[in-house]
């Protein structure tokens, strides 16, 4: 919900940041950390996801009045919500099931994921046939600022391993 107030209804950096990819991964992977098997990640991890994104299209929905109608111009997301959220939580299964420490884990993989999204968004406009799936127009400073924390966030967590 907070993002939808971040991210307003116009375009620009605040559009950019509520619309950045690690936070909604990171609903479906923090709960599914809490699960012992991997299917009940999965389930945690929808569960968390589908929640996460009808909060925000809740808010979104607010100007218009129309809720059925927002999630109909967003079904893309909400669609995509389905998949990664199973996904993301199964992972944090996984690495609670191999005995990694849960704050470090959480921590390199938000730092991967805030390193990886832009990358993403660069192979966006690279790859061909990936533009018609990645195709919004968004500000790149959000994503250099974000490539930037993922690189410190992993820098800490190696630095505080060594210790």
């Amino acid at each position: 919900m907070l993002a939808a107030l971040v991210k307003g209804d116009q375009g620009g950096v605040r559009d950019t940041i509520g619309n950045l990819s690690t936070p909604w991964l990171l609903a479906g992977f923090v709960p599914g950390l809490f699960a012992r098997s991997l299917p009940r990640g999965a389930v945690l991890g929808l569960a968390a996801t589908l929640t996460a994104l009808l909060g925000f299209y809740l808010v979104v929905s607010f100007p218009l009045d129309d809720l059925s109608e927002v999630l109909r111009l967003n079904r893309r997301w909400v669609f995509s919500g389905l998949l990664s959220g199973p996904v993301m939580g199964a992972a944090g299964a996984w690495v609670r099931r191999r005995g990694f420490p849960l704050a470090r884990a959480a921590v390199v993989v938000t730092g991967l994921l805030l390193v990886l999204e832009p990358l993403v968004i660069v192979a966006a406009r690279v790859v061909p046939g990936w533009r018609t799936v990645i195709h919004w127009t968004l500000e790149p400073i959000p994503y250099v600022v974000e490539a930037a924390a993922g690189v410190v966030v992993l820098a800490a967590a190696a630095r505080r391993r060594r210790r």
